[in-house]
């Protein structure tokens, strides 16, 4: 049996990533930074590969390079256990549409392909909340349901959206052709939302609320922070998935004040739905609960919250 090979028969043998050699590709950024933090602490040997001049932590070995370079990524993954993969372009406006895709898509393409070849153990990958294509959709599109969870049906009309759901079609095949075990997550909005007394996620939150009420809609109004994006890293690292769709993970509450059916009855009353409690997310947290055995421990009810959105007296969003 070859190396890969084996590894899918023994899907999930990487029970703890303490003492495991984990390559983190983004290892820089705002979700990688944690993540490779927490992967040290827990005992993990981290290699980081991320781009020139990004800034570097001092905890592991730092490499630098192209994402989508093979050349770059293959030697890397050689003597690795397992694989976390965050480096790409994260949004419509960080670069023109053609980087954005290329960087998303090659690189994802290339990363897998070469922790498959290697006869990884895990292969885990960023994916979006956007992969539904929903949230930055030109038009004026909502879910078919609340809660909604990965089964929605995709609507894409943008090139980020575009890039996350090709990747994750990149990581089934992946999968099928060289049997590398691998798991996408869903993330949603990621920030430290206790920096500055929650300040600086308040600041986020409300302009998106006055600019792009219907993508905050479509998002459920969810939010994750880094410290839990780099647990359901971990979750994802140690645990059996399926290859197939991302597994949507958030904070179970949203970042609004008034209850979640009342929020919707005045954005998307025509949609149908569950009942949905309190101010519980309108997306299906199933997948994250079962599967990686995740719930997110940081939520700004606790740390911050006088930065939930509220409601004026008049009905309006008080933002």
């Amino acid at each position: 049996m070859t190396r890969a090979g084996q590894a899918a028969a023994d899907e999930g043998r990487l029970r703890s990533v303490a003492g495991a050699r984990i390559v983190v590709t983004g290892g820089a950024g705002r979700i990688g930074r944690p993540t490779v933090d927490l992967l040290v602490d827990l005992g993990a040997e981290v290699t980081v590969l991320e781009r020139p001049g990004a800034e570097a932590g001092s905890r592991c070995r730092h490499v630098t390079g192209d994402v989508t370079d093979a050349a770059v990524v293959a030697p890397l993954l050689l003597d690795a256990d397992a694989l976390v993969h965050l480096a790409g372009i994260p949004g419509l406006e960080e670069s023109d549409p053609l980087t954005t895709y290329r960087t998303n898509t090659v690189g994802t393409f290339v990363t897998l392909m070469c922790a498959a070849r290697a006869g990884l153990s895990k292969a885990v990958y960023g994916s979006s909340i956007n992969a539904s294509g929903l949230p930055l959709h030109p038009h004026p599109v909502l879910p078919s349901r609340f809660p909604y969870d990965e089964s929605e049906q995709p609507d894409i009309g943008d090139w980020y959206s575009l890039s996350k759901a090709e990747n994750e079609a990149t990581a089934a095949m992946v999968h099928r052709r060289w049997g590398l075990p691998v798991t996408g997550l869903r993330l949603p909005l990621v920030r430290d939302i206790t920096a500055d007394n929650g300040a600086v996620f308040g600041r986020h939150i409300r302009d998106v609320m006055r600019t792009d009420p219907r993508r905050a809609v479509c998002e459920g109004w969810s939010y994750l922070d880094t410290s839990d994006a780099a647990r359901a890293v971990v979750a994802a690292l140690t645990r059996p998935t399926s290859p197939g769709r991302g597994i949507l993970v958030a904070a179970p509450t949203t970042y609004l004040s008034v209850p979640t059916e009342e929020a919707l009855d005045r954005t998307a009353p025509r949609v149908p739905r569950e009942v949905i409690k309190g101010r519980d997310v309108p997306l299906d947290l199933t997948m994250a609960r079962r599967v990686l055995g995740f719930q997110a421990r940081v939520l700004l009810d606790d740390v911050a919250p006088h930065q939930l959105v509220s409601v004026t007296p008049g009905g309006a969003w008080d933002v």
